[in-house]
């Protein structure tokens, strides 16, 4: 039963709109200057919508979210252009303890797209310096939520950010030392990107949590569970690095649906008890690409250069993996301790587990394809 409960704790997330945290960057140049990119919601920003709310629809400003929701990119961003001084008013980033002036470099405003995920809004600020920092601070708006922040002494084709710094809305960082910039090796990115790989599917990733746990249920000999799920690494490994080199691109929302629908069909070939491990293993490494590709959209946004391309890659599919190894090793631990107590029971819980997951997955296929 535990793993019933652990299925439908997460359930609640299934509508839910979330506003994410900014994503800032900044890049110290060394011609004294410097340009932040800021990835966001642009309408929860308008809307002063933070990331405090699980679904846009319980704040207050519901009503005005919507409505830039539903305007055309051009238009939205015509809108901000009006709000901009505001906006500009409420963070502050902080050179050598002076208030920087910045001016809009570029936009990008997603077209308004697939409805049930936010759109993405890209503004790149930018400025000179009077003389090379020796340090900073970043303080967002408490309205506008939490952020997420790193930065880097711009270095062409090198990998040069910060670690990931999270920053609780309306608080400051304190100053930030510039003095002690240091590349980051090939071998310390692999470490980070296996701790990204792992994070991303435990806790994050529901979807690949809930298809291996139908996976894992099959029951089968641990050497032939053990193949399904090097045929599902690999099928995802090939499409997230086609993806990552641009060779591969398929929009989202077919993507996801088809996600939700490989949940589904795992679970419902597994209560039909089919043994075959040749056939479940060629649908496994077709749903195997697809979740890769589903992979790519979150990998995208951590920028790196080809010389590093490896170690990304094969550091985020080391967490993934490590990931998978947990979530089944779980799975089939708690099976194991009740059919140690009753055989019958644990067919039972191993069936309803099954049934349940079929549901979430066919609901999540149905809500993913009404836009």
């Amino acid at each position: 039963m535990k793993l019933l409960f652990f299925i439908f704790t997460f359930t609640g997330f299934i509508n839910a709109d979330v506003v994410k945290p900014a994503l800032v960057e900044i890049s110290f140049n060394q011609n004294k200057s410097l340009e932040i990119y800021l990835q966001f919601n642009l309408e929860a920003v308008m809307s002063e919508i933070s990331s405090k709310y699980k679904d846009t629809k319980d704040s207050p400003n519901s009503d005005k979210y919507e409505v830039l929701r539903a305007l055309k990119a051009d238009d939205l961003f015509n809108k901000f252009k009006d709000y901009e001084k505001e906006f500009l008013k409420n963070f502050n980033l902080i050179i050598d303890d002076k208030k920087i002036n910045l001016s809009l470099k570029s936009h990008k405003i997603d077209f308004i797209g697939y409805k049930k995920r936010a759109r993405k809004s890209i503004l790149t600020y930018e400025a000179k310096l009077e003389n090379y920092p020796k340090n900073f601070s970043w303080e967002y708006y408490k309205a506008y939520g939490d952020s997420s922040l790193r930065h880097r002494l711009y270095v062409k084709d090198e990998y040069t950010w910060s670690d990931w710094l999270w920053v609780v809305g309306g608080k400051n960082t304190g100053n930030i030392s510039l003095t002690h910039l240091k590349f980051e090796t090939k071998f310390e990115k692999f470490i980070k990107f296996i701790k990204i790989g792992f994070h991303h599917v435990v806790p994050l990733g529901l979807d690949h949590i809930l298809f291996i746990i139908a996976m894992a249920l099959s029951l089968l000999p641990w050497k032939q569970l053990l193949i399904l799920v090097t045929s599902f690494t690999l099928a995802h490994s090939i499409t997230l690095g086609l993806s990552m080199l641009e060779i591969a691109n398929i929009p989202a929302n077919i993507v996801e649906p088809l996600i939700a629908l490989s949940i589904a069909y795992v679970a419902i070939e597994n209560l039909l008890s089919s043994k075959s491990l040749k056939r479940k293993t060629i649908i496994v490494f077709f749903f195997g690409l697809l979740h890769g590709l589903g992979f790519a959209y979150m990998l995208k946004s951590f920028e790196s250069n080809r010389d590093s391309f490896i170690s990304t890659l094969l550091g985020f599919n080391v967490g993934v993996e490590l990931a998978q190894i947990l979530i089944i090793f779980i799975s089939l631990a708690i099976i194991y301790i009740i059919r140690s107590i009753n055989f019958n029971l644990a067919k039972y819980v191993v069936n309803v587990s099954l049934i349940a997951i079929s549901l979430i997955g066919s609901y999540w296929f149905y809500d993913r394809l009404v836009i």
